[in-house]
């Protein structure tokens, strides 16, 4: 049995469980406390009616967590009773206030045990449901029948993926061998790379590959992938958790190593399943064998982590990679030196810039593809989740970066007066098109032998099947491009990739379009022409500045945004953003449970859109934040228009309607599903936390500084001309012949700003920072519950001083989000403290039901995995 049909069951079979022990305390409770409130209506002295209830929510098991009520104290209502015995200054109306309090947590049980109630029905509706649409397609995650862009994607696949595209061998090493000896640094660079990939093949024959440690980072690393089903997920983590199966599971997979050139796939094919992308798209991922996976992913990881490692070299070796602007003469450099001083503001040995450049590239641009340690950790390609485990940015967040760096370069650019051109472009699919000949022609010139190379062609060429053809389906043979998503293709596909990013490096500007076009000739691949566009920017009023004809015609376009030529601001495309509105509309009215409902919505009413319309950044500007803002509300408009206008007003008329429960609250809604809420999250909340610290015009970095620029110039003159040059030594090789010039004129001065510039430099920062969040302050009711003190910031590493049940370690209720250092995260903040007021009147405090009741870890673990996208 599938360990996913186990864990339904076993949920399944815990909510029952649940169900019934509340259905058996709810009946009592609402018996005793029906018993109890006519009694105490039967009384007339306000003291006894008082001193009934306090003796009946005693002997209420169900009410034992009231003696924590952060509303009021039991023990002070006890003692200031038998005050009134003998007091006849405890007036009647406190007693009747304290008749009021007791009687309300009489009523907030009631509403815990139905709002308990609740959550099981809604978990017997998920897993019915699940259930149903399992027996529907024979046990199959996916429709039987797809729809129309599948059946057209999968026939382009096909066309793509078995049918051999061969490219010319010796015109793809002509090519490389002007590449690769256009210079003697260039050259000796390069022998170094394929003497290091010799030395590499020599360790990979004689190492011991697999033991717990490597079987470790591997299997993590499938975790954290998405190219495994869920149900080998699952053995995955059991094997992590047994010694001895990961012992056995080296010792098979160690033969296998040692017998590598016997290697070679089960005639019968791996089964290929398809599945839909948000963005449209769909992909066709390989269920194969866990014992290959594993092997096939170790291997890619090791010559994946070899040429990030060698090809780094490469890149940074003197005289081989041309910098992305001009170097300062030696000449001028010798004249800055003398006017400015070595270690001056505007001296060549300053990082401007250009270091900022060059940083981003080596570090985050450059075969981002490969993995820098063999056990890192990150999403895979098209994965918009965060990990706070990930030890390095995933290609979706790398994106975000690359495009605040553009909105920067074209803020910065232009003011400094030069137009700017962007140019985008992608390949058409081109991990299933990439020929095999290509790759392997640039692996053979980078001196992989014939051992790996007949490898490397008996993993590509895979047999394979789709799940959705059935039992019967034909075999075929992989004859072109890659598997999607694992370390090897992604090695396969960024060495060549590498060959275009050295040939575009060393072209001028003019020549870099040809380049590549030619490059995609040769080697088989062609141009996306949906995703390939040129856009001049001149952010100058009135006038039009039209691309060179060489260059590509088209938007430039990433997600949602859509660069304007005018403004130099990526502007959120409204058309595109009302079909993807239909599309979620459709997966919306897909959902048959409430569950299910919320995680489409989460994923792509919330997540999808927020990463999609460009992460917030100074570059960006208050006007991007407010135009996310707008759009967010247009979509929930939009959307719901029939059901209120907002996913809150939607989700509760769908509650009540198959519950019949009223009048739910907005934090039952967007609470924590560890605090017994649902889980539903707001794509504004994130936006409001940066919407204050965010810089409001962009512009006005630049506006500083030429201010400081025009200042530091006077400065600088004015202390040439008293002779205070700072660290200039008095015997200046230049002083006799420079000493009757007058102080380099403002031209000069600004003359290498990318390069020598402190304060372009600090405007630049600037632009690329993303705003910090101005987190929401705690008022001290909430406080109180949270177990901290009021108001923000709360000190480093605070978690409270937590004093009551139902709250976690530190304070805070059960489950709550925290960050690395142990606070809760802003958007949890923000969320608790808008809804507590109201959440803490209904039900006593934060959390909805009392900790035991309700699966919700279960549900937690489980509820992402069982959710199929339509269609």
């Amino acid at each position: 049995m599938a360990s996913s049909d186990i864990l339904s069951q076993t949920l399944s079979s815990i909510t029952s469980i649940k169900l019934d022990e509340i259905s058996s305390q709810r009946a009592a409770f609402e018996a005793t406390k029906s018993d109890l409130l006519t009694v105490v209506n039967h009384e007339a002295d306000p003291r006894k009616k008082v001193q009934q209830l306090l003796e009946g929510i005693e002997h209420l098991d169900s009410m034992s967590n009231v003696k924590d009520s952060p509303i009021f104290c039991l023990k002070n209502i006890k003692q200031f009773i038998e005050q009134a015995h003998s007091d006849p200054s405890v007036s009647t109306k406190l007693q009747k206030d304290w008749q009021a309090q007791l009687e309300k947590a009489l009523d907030i049980q009631s509403l815990k045990f139905e709002y308990a109630s609740l959550y099981g029905r809604l978990v017997n509706e998920w897993l019915s449901v699940s259930e149903d649409n399992d027996a529907s397609d024979g046990g199959s995650d996916f429709e039987p029948v797809g729809r129309k862009e599948m059946h057209e994607q999968r026939a382009k696949w096909e066309e793509y993926v078995f049918k051999p595209c061969e490219t010319d061998e010796a015109a793809i090493h002509l090519y490389l061998d002007k590449l690769f000896n256009a210079n003697k640094a260039v050259r000796f660079a390069f022998d170094t790379l394929w003497h290091s990939t010799v030395r590499f093949e020599k360790e990979m024959a004689s190492a011991v590959h697999f033991d717990d440690t490597s079987l470790k980072w591997v299997i993590e690393g499938l975790l954290r992938s998405d190219l495994v089903t869920d149900e080998k997920r699952k053995v995955l983590k059991d094997f992590l958790n047994n010694k001895v199966v990961l012992g056995e599971v080296a010792d098979v997979l160690n033969m296998r190593m040692s017998s590598l050139d016997k290697w070679h796939w089960d005639p019968a094919g791996s089964q290929v399943e398809i599945r839909r992308q948000l963005n449209g798209r769909y992909r066709f991922y390989h269920d194969e064998d866990l014992l290959q996976a594993i092997l096939l992913r170790y291997i890619g990881v090791k010559w994946s982590v070899h040429f990030k490692s060698v090809l780094t070299e490469f890149q940074s070796s003197e005289g081989v990679w041309k910098s992305s602007s001009q170097s300062v003469p030696l000449a001028d450099q010798k004249r800055r030196d003398y006017f400015l001083g070595p270690k001056g503001m505007y001296s060549a040995s300053a990082e401007g810039v250009e270091g900022i450049r060059r940083r981003h590239f080596e570090g985050e641009i450059f075969l981002e593809q490969l993995a820098e340690e063999i056990d890192e950790r990150r999403g895979g390609y098209g994965d918009d989740s965060v990990d706070e485990r990930d030890t390095r940015k995933s290609s979706q967040q790398i994106t975000q970066t690359l495009l605040h760096t553009l909105a920067s370069e074209i803020i910065m650019k232009t003011r400094l007066g030069e137009d700017m051109t962007v140019v985008r472009t992608d390949f058409e699919w081109f991990g299933p098109s990439l020929p095999h000949s290509t790759m392997f022609s640039v692996l053979k010139y980078f001196r992989v032998s014939d051992r790996w190379l007949n490898f490397f062609h008996r993993v590509l060429e895979a047999p394979m099947k789709f799940i959705v053809d059935g039992n019967e389906a034909p075999v075929m043979v992989r004859k072109r491009g890659t598997p999607i998503s694992g370390p090897m293709s992604d090695m396969l596909g960024e060495t060549v990739l590498f060959c275009l990013d050295f040939a575009f490096n060393q072209l001028t500007d003019g020549a870099r379009w040809k380049v590549m076009t030619e490059f995609s000739q040769l080697t088989g691949l062609n141009f996306n022409r949906s995703k390939t566009g040129s856009v001049r920017v001149t952010r100058r009023p009135g006038i039009i500045s039209n691309t060179p004809s060489s260059l590509p015609k088209g938007d430039v376009r990433w997600g949602f945004l859509k660069l304007d030529g005018a403004t130099g601001r990526f502007l959120i495309d409204q058309e595109n953003v009302d079909t993807h509105i239909e599309e979620l509309r459709r997966q919306l009215e897909a959902c048959k449970s409430v569950f299910d409902w919320i995680q489409a919505w989460n994923v792509y009413g919330a997540r999808f859109f927020t990463n999609n319309f460009g992460k917030p950044a100074n570059c960006f500007g208050l006007s991007h934040v407010d135009m996310m803002l707008e759009t967010f509300s247009r979509i929930q408009s939009k959307l719901f228009a029939s059901t209120g206008g907002s996913v809150t007003s939607t989700l509760k008329n769908m509650i009540s309607e198959r519950f019949e429960v009223d009048d739910i609250p907005e934090g039952y809604l967007y609470f924590p599903m560890s605090m017994g809420g649902l889980d539903l999250k707001s794509p504004f909340v994130n936006l409001y936390l940066i919407r204050d610290t965010i810089m409001k015009k962009p512009d006005a970095a630049l506006d500083q500084f030429f201010l400081d620029e025009e200042k530091e110039y006077r400065v600088a003159k004015a202390n040439f001309e008293k002779g205070n040059v700072s660290g200039r030594p008095t015997t200046f090789s230049l002083k006799s012949y420079l000493d009757s010039e007058s102080f380099m004129t403002f031209e000069e001065f600004t003359r290498y700003r990318e390069q020598t510039s402190k304060h372009l430099y600090t405007a630049y920062s600037k632009l690329i920072e993303e705003p910090v969040e101005d987190e929401v302050t705690v008022t001290a009711d909430v406080a109180n519950v949270l177990g901290g003190p009021p108001g923000f910031p709360p000190p480093p590493g605070f978690a409270g001083r937590g004093r009551g049940r139902g709250r976690g370690r530190g304070g805070m209720p059960r489950g709550v989000q925290k960050n690395n250092q142990g606070r809760m995260n802003s958007y949890n903040r923000w969320i608790i403290q808008l809804y507590a007021p109201d959440m803490m009147s209904r039900f006593g405090g934060l959390n909805v039901v009392e900790k035991g009741l309700l699966p919700t870890g279960m549900v937690s673990m489980f509820r992402e995995s069982r959710f199929k996208w339509q269609g």
